[in-house]
């Protein structure tokens, strides 16, 4: 046996590097980490064979001074903390002074950088982890990071990576988890000198999805929003009709670090119960919860993040999917459900006097275990939707008194055109008077549709036209959206039987087309918990 030895200097700082910096995504992230945490509102990330040859990352963030450049490329030298203690209250990305000094390790690495415009920046030159050359230099404020020739140092490191394609692909993958997380920043994408994206600032998560992602998976997500003293849960989940046997994005973000933890995946899938069979749903899930009760010091890349009490957050994520899908877990049975039966199965209670109707947005019923509410603008929705999809081919239309006609915008009219015959199969009938004034003639039989509600057909169909033709169940969640009865229409009491009749005449009563329940129950014991009485 060979006597113990230490490893010289540069050998452990090589293994350290590998064990942050495993191919080139790993250095993507940890950059653009730094970007976000130097308050960057614009980064623009490019790439060479698929990161192998560059990666080079620019922010317009806060720089670096020259002393900090310096330090900034030795091993565990951090701004985020300083001592153990201010780990409980992490909430920066980078914080274990590896990322820039790992990625130095194993590349020819360049750092420019500024504070102020109105004075020199700095430039470092980093080869294998040796600094070569610090310099002044002309550069506005922000900083660029420039990694050449990954694992050129470590030659069977280099010989593990896959194909450029491949390599790429992972690297669009990390570029786009940080671009959802972060709509108010600007991303760009470069592969090979050419732009793979570059996305705008914008207000909202889904518009920022919607430039990422496919826009029907997108347009399919049910929204998901729960707040408790512990964590704060919000994202979008795919409907259950619309799981697949594959998913397009399966992301998990804590403190909005995007993450890795199968708790929170199975807590999911556990929500969904067994109407998701073998299927994938798509989804986006964010977390906040105080840093103290996270631990992401478990993995060298911090992708891994344990909560403090896993038990805790698989309940309460399971139990919110659960809620927002209208599913139920039957605990003696072991089994997921439906949370509403068909009428009979709710048992609706004859002796009850009729329906109430909260606010004319709400119907209320009593059942014998408790009582229902249904949203009466889903349910209708539900009840037209499989009407026309049921008698697609002979939907029995509704003529107008008066026709309605309409002016269309370019793209409006072409998606018109596009669509025209399986708007007639569904009930709507119409007609070109001239140029790109179009005339209605008829509605489904039982449509609420006046002129505003087809100005935003329209509207609507051109949106998810984007140029193509519009599939025809994507057609008939259109009208039936614009054709329902409306929040703040007030009903008779004939008019709420007649809805409730018809929708637990539904194949699927429980959700609208776009996957929001219809019906929420609340049992008896549900009420006598609220008032303490068990």
């Amino acid at each position: 046996m060979n006597p113990i030895k230490l490893l010289p200097e540069e050998t452990v700082r090589r293994i350290a590097a590998g064990e942050v910096i495993t191919r080139p995504t790993a250095a993507v992230k940890e950059l653009i980490e730094n970007s976000l945490d130097a308050g960057a509102t614009e980064i623009k990330i490019e790439v060479k064979a698929g990161g192998k040859n560059l990666i080079k990352v620019n922010d317009n963030g806060s720089g670096m001074e020259r002393d900090d450049v310096r330090l900034a490329v030795a091993r565990h030298a951090t701004s985020k903390l300083d001592g153990i203690e201010d780990l409980k209250s992490l909430r920066s990305y980078g914080f274990r002074g590896e990322a820039l000094a790992s990625i130095a390790a194993v590349s020819r690495l360049t750092i420019e950088t500024n504070v102020n415009d109105a004075e020199p920046g700095t430039r470092l030159e980093v080869d294998g982890g040796d600094i070569r050359e610090i310099a002044e230099t002309a550069y506005p404020r922000g900083t660029t990071v420039t990694a050449r020739t990954l694992f050129f140092n470590l030659p069977a490191r280099r010989s593990f990576l896959k194909s450029d394609n491949y390599e790429l692909k992972l690297v669009v993958e990390t570029v786009k988890g940080y671009a959802a997380a972060y709509p108010e920043i600007v991303f760009e994408l470069i592969s090979n000198g050419r732009t793979l994206f570059c996305l705008p600032k914008c207000e909202g998560m889904k518009k920022r999805l919607k430039g990422l992602y496919d826009r029907q998976t997108i347009e399919s997500f049910v929204r998901l929003k729960v707040d408790n003293p512990l964590l704060s849960l919000s994202g979008f989940l795919a409907e259950p009709s619309q799981t697949k046997n594959f998913y397009e994005v399966e992301a998990v973000y804590i403190n909005r670090r995007p993450v890795r933890n199968r708790t929170v995946v199975r807590a999911i899938c556990d929500g969904y119960g067994p109407v998701l069979r073998d299927r994938r749903p798509n989804f986006i899930i964010f977390i906040e919860t105080d840093p103290a009760k996270l631990d992401v010091n478990i993995h060298p890349t911090k992708q891994e993040v344990r909560f403090a009490d896993e038990r805790f957050l698989f309940d309460f994520i399971s139990e919110a999917v659960r809620q927002v899908l209208g599913t139920r877990h039957d605990e003696q049975t072991g089994v997921d459900e439906f949370l509403y039966q068909r009428s009979l199965e709710t048992g609706m209670d004859a002796s009850a006097q009729g329906f109430w109707q909260l606010h004319n947005s709400y119907i209320l019923a009593q059942v014998i275990s408790g009582y229902v509410i249904v949203d009466q603008h889903a349910a209708h929705e539900r009840i037209l939707f499989e009407e026309i999809t049921r008698q697609r081919r002979h939907v029995s239309p509704q003529g107008l008194l008066f026709p309605i006609t309409l002016e269309l915008s370019p793209e409006q009219f072409a998606a018109y055109e596009q669509s025209g015959k399986g708007l007639a199969r569904m009930g709507m009938e119409t007609k070109v008077f001239s140029g790109r004034t179009v005339v209605v003639e008829t509605v489904p039989a039982g449509a609420y549709m006046g002129k505003g509600e087809i100005k935003e057909f329209f509207a609507e169909l051109a949106d998810v036209s984007s140029g193509n033709a519009v599939p025809e169940v994507e057609l008939a969640k259109l009208i039936s959206c614009k054709a329902a009865i409306k929040f703040g229409q007030r009903l008779s009491q004939p008019e709420m039987e007649s809805l409730i009749n018809r929708l637990f005449a539904c194949d699927e009563p429980h959700f609208c087309p776009h996957g929001r329940p219809t019906i929420i129950k609340v049992t008896l014991e549900e009420l006598g918990r609220k008032f303490g009485r068990t």
